[in-house]
């Protein structure tokens, strides 16, 4: 299975400065570079950390956020998180935390949280796919992104206020713009990526763990969105995707086929990724736009999961994701279109 060890992680954590990315108002935390990200941004803490996991398993490099935790604790932070409840090991996680003084909870067992989302001092973010599990951090493709920014970090705290309040109700929140960056959340995410892929003239990338595409769900929100990549493919735009083909998951293949066979035949670039990594990131590129946060698509989570995302318009940082694109398909291979 897709693994590393732990001593990896560590080393990584060496390697990266405390003061890295000081200054920078959106920076791409990609892949081993998410273990340091936390780490310094918990250890930077002053006031308070808020987050929201699917995940937080019982391993090494959890060990040491969960220690960081602590610590910020101790110093005097106010530290509150709360984990998805379908997770069997998150009650243990969530008694981990009471115990060395955080607050801490499960979500309702009416939706999953599926987000993945860290708030320091209501004024530093850093959300995307990465679990808190070792694997997460130690062997996958993943992409999430660090904000330094009040007004969003402001509105993703409001945000979580909402979840911890109530996390089985919708919450009732506008997307804000700051920068070059505007909030994603929940249900907004269907319409902002579609309209996305509508109006693309150039390119579009997409790298995704899970693409739940059928036509017994004609018209539905998943369909929309690949039948989308295709329409764009066919007006002349640039349409590359790259979805995870794994070597231990045979349901996660068999529900991806159907996607990967469709938009090959409609023209589209498919890439399966490397059988040695699992390609947990969910990031899509349409012209000067990138897209980076929680969200797969499958039905649940379009329509009903708490999933955090932002939309990202610095072209530095878009051209940063779309040559991340490029270096998940270089360990790929192409999906074979139909016989010509």
């Amino acid at each position: 299975m897709k693994n590393l060890p732990f001593r990896c992680l560590v080393l990584g954590f060496l390697l990266v400065r405390a003061s890295a990315g000081a200054g920078e108002p959106v920076r791409p935390v990609v892949n081993r570079e998410y273990l340091p990200a936390v780490l310094d941004l918990i250890n930077g803490a002053t006031n308070s950390i808020e987050f929201l996991q699917l995940e937080m398993h019982d391993d090494r490099a959890v060990g040491a956020i969960e220690a960081a935790l602590a610590a910020a604790v101790k110093r005097g932070v106010r530290v509150r998180g709360m984990l998805d409840d379908g997770v069997d090991f998150n009650a243990a996680a969530v008694e981990r935390l009471l115990a060395f003084g955080a607050e801490a909870k499960l979500d309702t067992p009416v939706k999953m949280t599926h987000s993945k989302l860290v708030i320091v001092d209501g004024r530093i973010v850093l959300l995307g796919s990465t679990n808190w599990t070792g694997n997460s951090m130690g062997n996958n493709n993943e992409t999430n992104v660090r904000l330094d920014d009040p007004v969003l970090a402001g509105a993703l705290t409001r945000y979580f206020a909402a979840l911890w309040a109530n996390s089985a109700a919708e919450p009732d929140l506008p997307a804000v713009e700051s920068g070059a960056v505007k909030t994603v959340v929940n249900r907004q995410y269907f319409p902002e990526v579609l309209g996305l892929f509508n109006a693309a003239t150039q390119r579009i990338r997409v790298v995704m763990y899970g693409i739940n595409y059928s036509p017994k769900y004609a018209g539905g929100k998943v369909n929309q969105l690949v039948e989308a990549l295709a329409a764009a493919r066919a007006r002349g735009v640039d349409v590359a995707v790259a979805i995870d083909l794994s070597d231990y998951n045979a349901l996660l293949n068999k529900v991806n086929a159907p996607a990967k066979k469709f938009l090959a035949d409609a023209g589209v670039a498919v890439f399966d990724d490397s059988l040695k990594t699992t390609t947990h990131a969910k990031l899509v590129v349409a012209d000067g736009c990138a897209v980076i946060g929680s969200v797969n698509w499958g039905k649940d989570a379009l329509e009903n999961r708490n999933e955090t995302c932002v939309a990202i318009r610095d072209p530095a940082i878009v051209e940063a994701f779309a040559a991340y694109f490029e270096r998940v398909v270089a360990g790929g291979a192409p999906v074979a279109g139909p016989e010509p």
